[in-house]
């Protein structure tokens, strides 16, 4: 991956999380409303973030760019956890 890329997508998921813990969260408490539907808030942010700030994370694949973009703002969107998590466990590459 390019690493860069993947900070940059890293970082983005942050900051999404962080707006929608801001800035979401306490209208959705507010209003006493289901906080399943928050997970979909995030995404719908960070695919935008994502799509608007142009981060592709995975040139190396082969794919074409506007996919590994859409790509990229899913990941965003499901925060940076989920990137962690997908990162930790790749397999190690022969040298």
């Amino acid at each position: 991956m390019d690493l860069q890329q993947l900070g940059a997508a890293i970082v983005a998921a942050f900051v999404v999380m962080k707006l929608v813990d801001a800035l979401v969260r306490p209208i959705w408490d507010r209003f006493e409303l289901d906080t399943f539907w928050l997970m979909y808030v995030a995404l719908v942010i960070g695919a935008g973030l994502g799509w608007f700030t142009g981060i592709n994370a995975l040139p190396v694949f082969g794919v074409e760019p506007v996919v590994g973009r859409i790509l990229t703002c899913l990941l965003i969107g499901l925060g940076p956890s989920f990137i962690h998590d997908l990162v930790s466990q790749q397999p190690e590459l022969p040298k």
